[in-house]
């Protein structure tokens, strides 16, 4: 037999049907994985939190607290007044930081409120 008719043969065997029983790759098992047990949601909270607090210090990181991008503005609750002061002048430059560390973010703007 040779060449030739070998990929005859081959050609004519049936292909299996894609089946829910084929093996899946790891790199596949794993993105589901991560996408369902969010752990992806959890890592990019984390990097906000610590980029939020790289650009506007320790102090005032820690009496706000970083919520949800809405249509690409941060939320961000802060705990009084004084503190809601302090951000609303420090807004632009950690904007700026915020949109240079974390482009994938699309953060656009920044909304501070009152707890």
């Amino acid at each position: 037999m040779d060449d030739r008719e070998e990929k005859i043969l081959l050609s004519q065997i049936p292909k299996a049907p894609n089946s829910r029983l084929r093996p899946k790759s790891v790199s596949t098992i794993l993105d589901r994985l991560i996408l369902e047990r969010g752990y992806a949601a959890e890592q990019s909270t984390q990097l906000l939190m610590d980029e939020w607090r790289a650009a506007v210090g320790d102090s005032l990181a820690a009496q706000s607290r970083v919520g949800k991008i809405q249509r690409g503005v941060l939320q961000v609750t802060v705990s009084n007044g004084i503190i809601l002061t302090e951000l609303t002048y420090t807004k632009s430059s950690a904007l700026r930081h915020l949109q240079s560390t974390l482009p994938d973010f699309k953060i656009r703007d920044i909304r501070i409120k009152l707890a």
